[in-house]
């Protein structure tokens, strides 16, 4: 799936609870931690990612970027991430810089949660949206190999559902969010 999707979705998952800039940030980190890297490593190289269209492959990338990409799209890793992230918590709080982001006060389980959810997000949509031949999402590396053969994300029918079931989704938090300010401001008067 797109970077903005991503962002979006890692928005929409957390809406209320977290602020956009840290979910949406979330959201796409598993993308950057595989890809970022290599970008900056072609500028010192000459060596540039290909162009990506219908035949690109997963091998026509820097070797470096799948290494990565299996380990930030594995649920494994969310799971462990978000573990560790719950003893911290647990044990010693939140953060000063982390408070910030939070728009209500939760457990330390909750938080976690919402810390990692945009990235499991990230992973979930991406299986069905990965083919075999382009960066299938490794759900269970390093404990399994097994992959979904999905459709690309930039073939139109999933572009165009994405979208549409993205767009629906905010409308619909945009409606319930902007009804229920309403009705607690009639309450008020």
């Amino acid at each position: 799936m797109d970077v903005i999707s991503h962002w979006l979705w890692g928005m929409a998952v957390t809406h209320g609870k977290i602020k956009g800039r840290f979910s949406g940030a979330m959201g796409i980190i598993p993308d950057l931690m595989a890809f970022l890297p290599v970008m900056i490593i072609s500028l010192f190289t000459g060596n540039r990612n290909p162009r990506v269209d219908d035949t690109t492959t997963t091998e026509d990338f820097h070797p470096l970027s799948w290494e990565i990409y299996q380990w930030s799209h594995s649920s494994i890793t969310v799971i462990i991430c978000f573990i560790i992230t719950w003893w911290y918590l647990e044990k010693y709080g939140t953060p000063r810089f982390l408070s910030r982001f939070y728009l209500i006060n939760m457990s330390a389980r909750k938080q976690a949660v919402l810390i990692w959810l945009p990235w499991l997000l990230n992973i979930i949509t991406d299986i069905p949206s990965h083919t075999a031949q382009f960066f299938p999402t490794p759900v269970f590396h390093p404990i399994s190999d097994w992959k979904f053969d999905g459709t690309r994300w930039s073939e139109p029918s999933i572009w165009f559902t994405n979208l549409g079931v993205l767009l629906t989704v905010w409308v619909v938090m945009i409606y319930v969010e902007r009804r229920k300010k309403g009705l607690e401001d009639f309450r008020t008067h």
